[in-house]
């Protein structure tokens, strides 16, 4: 029996995975300090020089999609569509194309420059495709079960980019089977969970033991709250839907016009989302962490529009294709929408004891699950990111109703139908099923 059909890893290979997992923890510690930095020039830049933070999103789009064609190909998107296409690559050459150690670095200078650019961006999937990276290349170094090549060291990295991202250990996990592998994988448990375990505590050693939007104060044991979630996941099922298949049809036809005019196209696209950004007072440039804190902590009040120019400038920087996720600005805007869920339920006198933040965490989780289409990742997320265990059950009712509404309307999940036209694109022949 030869060391790659064994059924139980060696000491020398569990050591191996180990120090990859501690790497992509740092990776996400790195993405995590990034940000944080990112937005503080942000608003320097907004209360001194507002005009360059409206012009940096096309400087930076044109910068980063000029460098990602000419250098880094395959490090275009989130990331998360091209960790779920290499699963489904029958070969080590096409898998080299998505995870790669160009790819890693350029994932992470990408990401790094889309961050201080101020387009509305997310980490998590740059995160996932560089933690896919990091295990996917420890194989080169000992000898691992032919199951664990193929699948386990990229779900692992993938759970682990989540987790350690959002220090949400649990959702990760969770979210490697519901929408990057799309099915159960026992064989892979094992793996899967110690990658994170030892990820999330990289980042917990360096950052301190958090929770990413702060303990959320939200009261759930008012009976008016429950009448009003079936009306919030609808919409929400409506508007992450609609978003999702928005994207997912024009984003091949921006995509080989942007082939024929890689200056252009982004050039136009970033100034499209620094004028959003001025409509907004600067609010909608960035990742949106911020203001979703702000509104869940410490109780800020966002103007109307917030959520859809939200909306509008993750779309315009999903088109544009830079490296980049959609998981902060898409729950910013679910929080945006909660107020005004709110506002229009405390107009009913029967209803003015209804709790603004849990409105709040059930119009987040309801939107988040109907544009990713993975609704018990978004209900375990938000539970994860705020310490609300109480108020699982309105969030995980919201989310699944908006995911059925969302599923009508987009009939493939965005990150799917994003992996399958990098399929398309690239000539590889597999494609990713969806459930």
């Amino acid at each position: 029996m030869t060391e790659n059909t064994k059924k139980h890893l060696s000491p020398t290979a569990w050591l191996i995975i180990i120090c990859a997992a501690i790497l992509v923890g740092v990776v996400a510690f790195y993405f995590t300090y990034i940000g944080k930095q990112a937005n503080l020039t942000h608003d320097y830049l907004i209360y001194k020089l507002s005009w360059l933070a409206y012009l940096l999103p096309a400087v930076g789009l044109t910068l980063i999609t000029l460098l990602r064609v000419k250098l880094f190909n395959g490090t275009e998107g989130t990331g998360i569509p091209q960790t779920i296409a290499s699963l489904e690559m029958e070969g080590d050459e096409d898998r080299k194309q998505v995870l790669s150690i160009k790819i890693l670095v350029g994932k992470i200078l990408l990401t790094t420059l889309g961050l201080f650019s101020g387009a509305s961006m997310g980490r998590e999937g740059p995160t996932v495709q560089a933690g896919a990276c990091v295990m996917y290349l420890s194989r080169k170094f000992v000898s691992l079960p032919q199951h664990i090549i193929q699948r386990g060291l990229i779900l692992a990295g993938g759970a682990a980019g989540i987790a350690a991202a959002f220090n949400a250990p649990i959702a990760g996990i969770v979210f490697s089977f519901e929408e990057i592998s799309r099915s159960f994988d026992k064989r892979n448990l094992g793996i899967i969970m110690a990658v994170v375990l030892v990820a999330c505590v990289v980042c917990v050693w360096l950052l301190g033991d958090y929770w990413f939007y702060g303990q959320v104060q939200a009261v759930s044991d008012v009976w008016q709250s429950w009448v009003f979630v079936p009306v919030i996941a609808v919409c929400m099922g409506l508007c992450g839907g609609y978003f999702s298949h928005i994207v997912v049809c024009v984003y091949p036809k921006v995509l080989k016009t942007m082939s024929r005019r890689p200056i252009l196209v982004p050039m136009v696209l970033g100034l499209l989302i620094g004028f959003i950004g001025w409509l907004s007072s600067g609010l909608t440039l960035g990742t949106g962490y911020a203001e979703a804190q702000n509104m869940l902590i410490h109780g800020s009040e966002m103007q109307w529009y917030y959520a859809p120019l939200r909306m509008l400038a993750t779309a315009l920087t999903l088109l544009s294709g830079i490296p980049g996720g959609l998981f902060d600005p898409s729950l910013s805007a679910g929080a945006g929408f909660g107020q005004l869920f709110a506002d229009l339920i405390h107009t009913f006198d029967w209803a003015s004891e209804v709790d603004t933040n849990l409105i709040m965490l059930i119009a987040m989780a309801c939107f988040f699950a109907a544009v990713v289409q993975s609704p018990v990742t978004a209900v375990v997320i938000m539970v994860e990111m705020t310490d609300t265990l109480h108020a699982t059950l309105p969030m995980l009712l919201g989310a699944i109703i908006a995911y059925m509404i969302s599923k009508r309307i987009c009939t493939c999940s965005i990150y799917v139908a994003l992996a399958n036209n990098y399929f398309k694109d690239n000539c590889v022949n597999s494609q990713p099923r969806d459930a």
